[in-house]
């Protein structure tokens, strides 16, 4: 097959890599996905950031070798800070993280210099976005929370309601009081929350979601290099989990309907022989 009709792959910790999936589709109706959310080791967040790059170079190599991809979407923030720079050295194939293109974006969109990254502990702990945010613009003043919370809810299905909404609260209120007018959805989970985000932070506050320019990013390399589908037939798209069991019915119901998707089916495939 030639190289520009191959899929692309995308991986995550469990299903809000979905949300990078969602914007590919937006942009790029006609190309092929093949999605790979490891649930197995979900969520990446608390893991040690060592042990999730063996997870991310396992996922990739397998992608690459087995799916024969034309590019691989690290489609989570956790994932990127670990195993980004050491994988694109490692592999031939075009590979995108998910945190500079949204740095860059938020320095450009703020109006006050008052900046907000949420993310798992391990995105907020690795100071990825903080690192690039301050290389931009040293007199950026910045907010990071981790909201491990938020992760659970989306895995769950539970996208709004009175849970959410405290939960929300709790992480963000804060944030409020110190008046960010820009604020970053440090997870690929997160923008399934948007509703309820914007409520709580209020129409001033512009949210920032790395999914959205994940996919600007990849189409504009993947144009340059000549990889974009050249041929006419319908995409045909993938969903591979590494344990099945923990996809939730409720996420199965709600997710299809945020992801626009007519139908959202799974299939188990653990890679993870070693185990």
């Amino acid at each position: 097959m030639e190289a520009s009709n191959r899929a692309i792959g995308l991986l995550d910790s469990g299903v809000g890599g979905l949300t990078v999936a969602r914007e590919i589709f937006k942009l790029m109706p006609e190309e092929n996905i093949i999605y790979y959310g490891d649930t197995l080791h979900l969520p990446y967040g608390p893991k040690d950031l060592n042990l999730v790059r063996e997870y991310v170079e396992e996922i990739i190599s397998y992608l690459i070798k087995e799916k024969k991809v034309k590019a691989v979407v690290i489609a989570c923030n956790t994932a990127t800070s670990a195993a980004f720079d050491y994988v694109k050295q490692k592999f031939e194939v075009p590979i995108f993280g998910m945190i500079k293109s949204t740095a860059v974006r938020a320095v450009k969109l703020s109006r006050n210099k008052k900046i907000a990254i949420i993310g798992t502990e391990g995105t907020v702990k690795s100071n990825a976005y903080q690192n690039i945010i301050l290389e931009i613009d040293s007199e950026v003043k910045l907010f990071a929370k981790a909201c491990p919370k938020f992760v659970n809810l989306v895995e769950e299905g539970k996208f709004d309601g009175v849970e959410v909404e405290k939960t929300a609260h709790d992480y963000l209120d804060f944030l409020i009081e110190a008046e960010v007018d820009s604020l970053i959805l440090g997870c690929t989970h997160f923008p399934y929350l948007t509703p309820i985000l914007s409520k709580i932070m209020g129409d001033k506050l512009r949210l920032i979601n790395p999914a959205h320019e994940m996919a600007l990013e990849v189409r504009e390399n993947l144009s340059n290099l000549a990889l974009l589908k050249k041929n006419n037939l319908k995409s045909s798209n993938k969903f591979i989990v590494s344990d099945k069991e923990k996809i939730s019915k409720r996420f199965l119901k709600y997710g299809r309907q945020f992801l626009k998707l007519n139908e959202l089916k799974f299939e188990e495939k653990n890679i993870f022989i070693n185990e």
